[in-house]
């Protein structure tokens, strides 16, 4: 493949989809979830976003914008970069378990 596709993002020598992305945001999201701080229920109430649209992020099957991820992270007492340093984590711990 080329690794100039504009549908894929390299992390390395790995490409990752955007249904990838999506389902491992999901996963650092449902993760989040045990904190009081980032109930569904509690993140929809504060980001003004619908709670059955944050179960469809967490399961993968929806896909946010940079502007939703900063009212995620705003409503949940968390930085939109912790976030997304965990999402990089879980994307390396992924792209290693793979290799």
């Amino acid at each position: 493949m080329d690794k100039h596709d504009e549908r894929l993002l390299w992390l390395g020598d790995t490409h990752i989809d955007e249904a990838t992305l999506n389902r491992v945001f999901g996963r650092v999201l449902a993760r989040l979830r045990g904190s009081d701080d980032f109930s569904p229920t509690r993140t929809a109430q504060h980001s003004g976003l619908d709670r059955a649209f944050l179960y469809a992020v967490e399961r993968g099957e929806k896909g946010i914008s940079l502007f939703t991820l900063f009212r995620i992270a705003s409503a949940s007492k968390l930085s939109a970069s912790d976030i997304i340093r965990r999402l990089e984590q879980e994307l390396t711990t992924q792209t290693e378990d793979v290799l």
